[in-house]
């Protein structure tokens, strides 16, 4: 049961092109839905990682066929399943999900609810960040052409988008996972014991602020039997590993590439590098919390709204290279600091960021679109609809 008594169905699109921290979200949300007798109906646009796994968790995708990105075919045929299935609330996830949605305009006959879950990372070259830019643009009409009540996995996230959205129906809801067990994990056999295994864990990409871990561990504050182990694949893999042969990091800098069982590694890890640039609320900050793993992460976003510096874990400025070598010395040296630290996070992830709280949020939103009212509990309206 429920705290809403919402029953569905509810409609949930999104692309399920890769499996990152969005793909992670819609398949806990879909479980958690779920259990609580929603009656939920997952559509994407690829039959990869994330159709793979709604599977196997009993969930069957339906899978949208498009000729191209923004194919018309797609928007009609996403209006009719939302009217056979006769879901009063479609649930969009990323920009391709929220402008399918708007070209099929009031054929789809349902609230559309929106998860904003980070920035847009810019694309690579001038075409690159032609077309990011046209699809932020896109994303932005949009949303107020559906006039999506819009929900955003950080505070700072909800700030960045005031004037995108201004006049929509706005909260925040933050990611939740279910608690985590360390020991429950196997260690995997690349990670040596011995050493200390710092790691990098997600798509290697410009945002993830790759660069200056390497320059972190070419600094003589880091002692030599500190191992950075890179978990993820994506577009600047071979240029990063360039960048460390380069740097003379030789053999302490060690590319995995992507792993199924990534929880079995962060599970394992001496701790948690996030040197990004910018970040929602990944969900790889919540998993190590819950394992207990000490982090040493950017003060941006979700990460310098989640984390107590010095508490829950260690905050350095964005490109502080001398910083996050200091930090992670620190932790290398008093592991009477680190230990306390991963507990602390721990109980953070209990208290604040669990699955089931994360669910019945949502299900306050669904209900008050889905029955004609507004939001329950705290929400902001701004614009012209506030004070109405």
């Amino acid at each position: 049961m429920n705290s809403t008594g919402f029953r569905g169905p509810v409609s949930i699109l999104s692309p399920g092109e890769l499996f990152g921290g969005v793909e992670t979200h819609v398949l806990g949300l879909c479980r958690g839905l779920r259990e609580r007798g929603v009656d939920v109906q997952p559509i994407l646009f690829h039959d990869r990682e994330l159709a793979a796994r709604l599977r196997g968790a009993g969930l069957e995708p339906v899978v949208l066929r498009a000729r191209h990105r923004y194919d018309p075919a797609a928007a009609r045929r996403l209006a009719e399943l939302v009217k056979q299935k006769g879901s009063c609330v479609l649930h969009v996830h990323g920009y391709r999900a929220t402008v399918t949605a708007a070209i099929a305009g009031s054929r789809l006959g349902a609230a559309v609810v929106k998860t904003e879950h980070g920035l847009p990372e810019p694309g690579g070259g001038p075409i690159g960040r032609v077309k990011s830019r046209v699809n932020r643009a896109l994303d932005k009409w949009a949303t107020r052409r559906l006039q999506a009540r819009v929900c955003y996995v950080t505070a700072d996230l909800m700030r960045r988008c005031e004037r995108a959205h201004a006049g929509l129906e706005r909260r925040v809801i933050y990611n939740g996972i279910d608690p985590l067990v360390r020991d429950r994990r196997p260690r995997p056999d690349a990670l040596e014991p011995g050493l200390f295994h710092v790691g990098i864990v997600g798509r290697v990409s410009k945002v993830k602020g790759i660069p200056f871990a390497l320059q972190a561990m070419a600094s003589t504050e880091v002692p030599d039997r500190v191992c950075l182990d890179i978990i993820g694949s994506g577009p600047l893999l071979e240029h990063h590993r360039k960048e460390a042969e380069l740097l003379g990091l030789g053999n302490r800098v060690r590319f995995h590439g992507f792993q199924r069982n990534v929880l079995d590694w962060l599970a394992h890890l001496d701790a948690l590098l996030m040197p990004s640039l910018h970040e929602g609320l990944p969900y790889t900050l919540l998993e190590a919390m819950s394992l207990g793993v000490p982090i040493v992460a950017s003060r941006v976003g979700g990460l310098g709204e989640v984390l107590q510096d010095g508490e829950t874990g260690l905050l350095v400025e964005v490109g502080d290279i001398q910083c996050l070598a200091r930090a992670i010395a620190l932790l290398v040296d008093r592991p009477e600091v680190a230990r306390p630290m991963g507990d602390c996070a721990a109980r953070a992830v209990w208290d604040r960021f669990s699955r089931t709280h994360m669910v019945e949020e949502y299900l306050r939103v669904y209900f008050s679109v889905g029955t004609g009212c507004q939001f329950g509990g705290t929400h902001t309206r701004t614009g012209s609809d506030a004070g109405h």
